[in-house]
């Protein structure tokens, strides 16, 4: 990428303050720091804040906690305040429960071209490693952890000394534990749609926006690596109805959403 930019990295919880803990440690030690942090909370109790405030009293850059009342499910509503605090040229999305490979931002930093987006992907931690992984140092977890299958999807676990890109149109293998955005990008399509409340298919429908709009989706394997953490199967009661948003935008060709980023856009 030509130029200097600032990046902002934005992590979504609720109420896993041990899993964030790693997640945040696993932050301090990347090659390339980034120049924000954000913590988008949908309504965790005071442990998480308890987390977050010990972590970023040390820190030399940036660091804002965006906080909301827990109403349910409300990921996008959140991420659109985060988003709306963020001073950052370029913005990654990070979930709270997985924790990101030493080069992650760097490889991102690297990746980042004017008007795309950059979908990484994630390797899966299973029930009995969630025991230690992030708790020592990120190659001896990663060898223990394999050692003990329970390491899923490996041709996401191990870095690649080139990535593999390729310009994609379609929205297979969307997910927001990854993601990449330009603020400017987000801003035009008016950020994450929060009519959808429940798990799921919120982060395919901005995808779909963006690509509308005319941003290229670029998926990318073999760097911007993360390890999602096992926890149990969040309640899907609500796909149904976000599956329909999903559709409707599809079918409308969507490239904006009313309810969306420009809510919280007045403390920028």
């Amino acid at each position: 990428m030509g130029g200097t930019f600032t990046l902002a990295l934005i992590i979504n919880t609720f109420n896993q303050p041990d899993y964030l803990d790693r997640v945040l440690r696993a932050v301090s030690r990347q090659s390339v720091l980034p120049d924000e942090v954000l913590l988008a909370d949908d309504g965790s109790a005071n442990e998480t804040k308890t987390v977050f405030d010990r972590w970023r009293a040390g820190r030399s850059f940036r660091c804002e906690h965006a906080w909301q009342e827990h109403q349910g499910f409300r990921r996008a509503r959140i991420l659109n305040q985060a988003i709306g605090l963020a001073r950052g040229d370029y913005l990654i999305f990070l979930d709270g429960d997985t924790i990101p490979h030493p080069h992650f931002i760097a490889d991102h930093r690297a990746l980042a071209r004017q008007s795309q987006f950059v979908q990484g992907h994630r390797a899966l931690i299973e029930r009995k490693a969630v025991a230690w992984f992030g708790l020592h140092e990120f190659g001896r977890d990663r060898w223990r952890t394999l050692c003990r299958f329970q390491l899923r999807g490996l041709k996401h676990a191990y870095r690649w000394p080139w990535p593999l890109q390729r310009v994609r149109r379609d929205l297979q293998g969307v997910r927001g534990c990854n993601l990449a955005i330009w603020r400017s990008d987000l801003t035009r399509v008016n950020g994450y749609n929060e009519a959808f409340v429940g798990w799921g298919k919120e982060d395919s429908e901005l995808a779909l926006r963006l690509m509308n709009s005319g941003v290229r989706r670029l998926d990318v394997r073999g760097w911007t690596l993360c390890y999602h953490l096992w926890h149990p199967r969040v309640s899907r009661d609500e796909l149904a109805v976000n599956n329909e948003l999903l559709a409707r935008a599809i079918r409308k060709k969507s490239v904006h959403c009313k309810q969306g980023l420009d809510r919280h856009l007045t403390a920028v």
